[in-house]
């Protein structure tokens, strides 16, 4: 986790890094992903990333973390089960899921990549936070529904699966590095994710 001197920087600054940051990890696998690329594109001494983080790998779990602190963030405040229809409850957590992800395609590169990562650790990692999104969509599930064809791990996996299939054919990598997001309409939004759960409640 960052060192003290990190929260010490000016807010713009450390925005500017953590930006710069994202982009690095987010195009590049994590062996691939080089501080000096980093230093470079912010005009900073290759110390500096040092005074802030003890390496490499502990600056790219900051990544991942707040990452998936913010998603997390937003799911807990958009999305509270209230004792509705299991569906109609995941279907809405799974629009603002996927909205997230269009809106900061950086984040869910990142994702990607740390899913494809090789690693024993990294692979702790990524299981983890799928863990964690499992447990909060299979906290509401009803008991009815415990044997039925409903494939849990999609129920976790879902909007990341459709977000990589709705960016097929588009540059990620040029749209990092201009920081754009993805645009979909909301009626599309909508149509694609309540026809992506009636398709998960036959067992997709």
């Amino acid at each position: 986790m960052p060192k003290s001197t990190f929260f010490k920087l000016a807010e713009s600054k450390r925005k500017a890094f953590t930006h710069e940051a994202y982009k690095e990890f987010s195009l590049h696998s994590f062996e691939a992903a080089s501080i000096t690329n980093l230093v470079k594109s912010l005009g900073i001494a290759k110390g500096s990333v040092y005074q802030y983080f003890e390496d490499k790998n502990d600056l790219y779990h900051y990544l991942i973390t707040d990452a998936n602190r913010q998603m997390n963030q937003l799911l807990d405040k958009a999305c509270v089960y209230n004792g509705e229809d299991f569906f109609d409850w995941y279907t809405k957590l799974l629009m603002v899921e996927l909205k997230f992800l269009l809106s900061f395609p950086q984040f869910s590169l990142l994702f990607q990549k740390l899913k494809a990562e090789s690693s024993i650790a990294l692979k702790a990692l990524w299981q983890q936070i799928e863990e964690a999104r499992l447990n909060r969509i299979t906290a509401h599930l009803p008991v009815a529904l415990y044997h039925s064809p409903i494939n849990n791990m999609q129920l976790a996996s879902s909007a990341m699966l459709i977000f990589e299939m709705l960016s097929k054919g588009i540059d990620l990598n040029k749209l990092i590095e201009g920081n754009d997001p993805i645009y979909l309409e909301s009626k599309e939004l909508v149509a694609i994710c309540s026809s992506w759960v009636e398709k998960l409640k036959h067992g997709l």
